[in-house]
Parts: structure tokens; C-alpha cells; sequence
């Protein structure tokens, strides 16, 4: 038993997670990534009512690209800020996709013509 200790004891330390570098997290934080990733999900909903696939998937790039450079934000001002910002462009999308139309139908993803 006390070998095994031991050897535990001399192995290198576990990577820790990226929330974990940083010990003391305001509240604000978690209620910010939780509107964060409503707010992601509501783009991609709001991209089914583009008309053209490549207009789609091009927009779903651009979202993700964009939540992606903002993922580590712990500043709580710079996030009210973020999601407004998202807020502004989500309506900005559903204007646009109520003016170009098309059908309704899920998009799951790109697949490849044959």
C-alpha cells in the first residue's frame, strides 16, 4: 500500500482544466456562459431560415469562429458587452432570413453531393 502511495506521490501532476487556473470565478461568469451558449444555440436555429446551404454554412462558421475567440472571457462588463452585441446580430439574422426565405427543413450539416 505505501509503495503505491509512494508511487503516486512521485508522478507528474494531472493537467488541470482551464477553469481551474484561474481559483476564484464571480457568479457573473457562469450566468454570462450560460446566456452564452443560449444565445449560440438560438444562431444556429436562426440559420435555418436561410435559403441557400453555403449561406448557411458559412454563417454557422462565422458564429462558431466568433464565440470560439470569446470563450475564455471572464470580464464581466466585456460580456454584457459581447452579448449584446450577439443579441443586436441575431436580430439582425432573423431579419435577414425572413426577407431571403426558403424552405424549412432541418439542416444537420454539409454533406457532399455525389
Amino acid at each position: 500500500m505505501k509503495a503505491t502511495l509512494e508511487l503516486f506521490a512521485s508522478a507528474a501532476p494531472a493537467r488541470t482544466s482551464r477553469l481551474a487556473r484561474t481559483p476564484h470565478l464571480p457568479l457573473d461568469y457562469f450566468i454570462h456562459r450560460a446566456s452564452s451558449l443560449a444565445l449560440y444555440r438560438q444562431f444556429i436555429r436562426a440559420t435555418r431560415s436561410l435559403g441557400d446551404v453555403d449561406a448557411r454554412w458559412e454563417t454557422v462558421q462565422w458564429v462558431r469562429k466568433d464565440f470560439e475567440r470569446y470563450r475564455g472571457m471572464v470580464d464581466s462588463e466585456k460580456s454584457k458587452t459581447l452579448l449584446a452585441l450577439g443579441q443586436r446580430q441575431l436580430k439582425q439574422l432573423h431579419a435577414t432570413g425572413s426577407l431571403i426565405g426558403g424552405d424549412s427543413a432541418k439542416w444537420r450539416g454539409r454533406r457532399s453531393a455525389k
